[in-house]
């Protein structure tokens, strides 16, 4: 009777656990499908850029461009890091916040057409978001950062 009931744990362990990784497994192809890395690497790549443009606009003399520079030249890198290190978490947010079938449907999603065009176009959109962000919204936060002493 021990036996029995030792072998039934045993086929509910590695059940659950094959349940577990096939989930697993499904997150990992949706990230790929979505490609959430090159995107992350994209969206630093795309601020870097815009962020040291606006720094050239500190007052000349302030040291404030100096610091900036260098200041973004070393967030950027941590960033990268950062974003190495959520890779890993991203898999445990998913399986967290979307049941298996979620997963599977998300999948069917980005496979379809449309799926693919919102993947194709995301880049651009992207894009657009933080060239107005950067052109609209961040000189007059960097005026405000200056002002207040905070750069």
């Amino acid at each position: 009777m021990k036996n029995l009931f030792l072998l039934s744990i045993l086929i509910i362990a590695f059940t659950m656990s094959a349940i577990a990784q096939d989930k697993t497994s499904d997150i990992k192809r949706l990230l790929g499908l979505i490609n959430s890395e090159q995107m992350a690497e994209s969206m630093l790549n795309t601020m870097a850029p815009m962020l040291k443009l606006q720094s050239n606009e500190a007052p000349k003399g302030s040291g404030n461009k100096e610091n900036m520079d260098k200041n973004m030249d070393v967030m950027a890198e941590e960033m990268k890091e950062i974003m190495n290190l959520l890779k890993a978490e991203s898999v445990n947010i998913y399986d967290k916040h979307f049941t298996h079938e979620e997963i599977k449907d998300m999948i069917r999603f980005y496979e379809s057409p449309t799926g693919k065009k919102m993947l194709e176009k995301n880049p651009e959109i992207t894009q657009e978001l933080m060239t107005v962000m950067m052109t609209k919204y961040m000189p007059e936060f960097q005026k405000e950062l200056i002002t207040k002493g905070k750069i």
